[in-house]
């Protein structure tokens, strides 16, 4: 009946045994934002939907989540050794959410990227560093770096070519 009646219910399973009472597990997404509810041992399946119902609305009335990074989002750029490009942009493996209590309004969320030079060649899905989640300045979540396209290595001829620029731009690092 959830899926039919309960807007957003996605998934369940229901069950009975004598031990175990009227069962239910649902999942159920609205926006952004899914949510999981479990009863067990209930006297019937009528007061099963119910305190599912009932728990539904309670988490979808009280929390949000807020997207704060997605996969396309561009953190910067990286310097990728030996490679046919010298710079790589890096983005995150996930898109990057946090959960927050309404009442108290969204978080304010920081984030770390520990990451160094990456070496040729790279392809999108290698992880090239960690990108560190911050709740008052405490980690709460890592999560992986990789790059926007892929990186290949740069030949010889290439290399040398950058170096002779390098020089003359007066662009290069000792």
């Amino acid at each position: 009946k959830l899926v039919r009646f309960y807007d957003g219910v996605d998934g369940l399973k229901t069950g009975y045994t004598t031990d175990a009472g009227y069962c239910l597990t649902a999942t159920a997404k609205k926006g952004n934002m899914r949510v999981i509810a479990v009863v067990m041992g209930e006297p019937d399946s009528k007061t099963r939907n119910q305190e599912v119902t009932e728990m539904l609305d309670y988490a979808f009335a009280q929390y949000g989540v807020e997207k704060l990074l997605s996969t396309d989002s561009s953190l910067g750029n990286l310097e990728v050794i030996k490679g046919k490009q010298k710079f790589a942009e890096i983005i995150p493996t996930e898109d990057v959410t946090a959960l927050y209590k309404k009442v108290e309004g969204k978080k304010n969320f920081t984030y770390e990227i520990k990451a160094d030079k990456i070496k040729s060649p790279v392809k999108v899905g290698d992880k090239v560093g960690e990108l560190l989640i911050k709740e008052n300045n405490s980690i709460i979540r890592k999560i992986n770096l990789t790059v926007k396209k892929d990186v290949k290595r740069a030949n010889l001829f290439e290399l040398y070519f950058r170096y002779i620029k390098e020089i003359i731009t007066g662009d290069i690092n000792f």
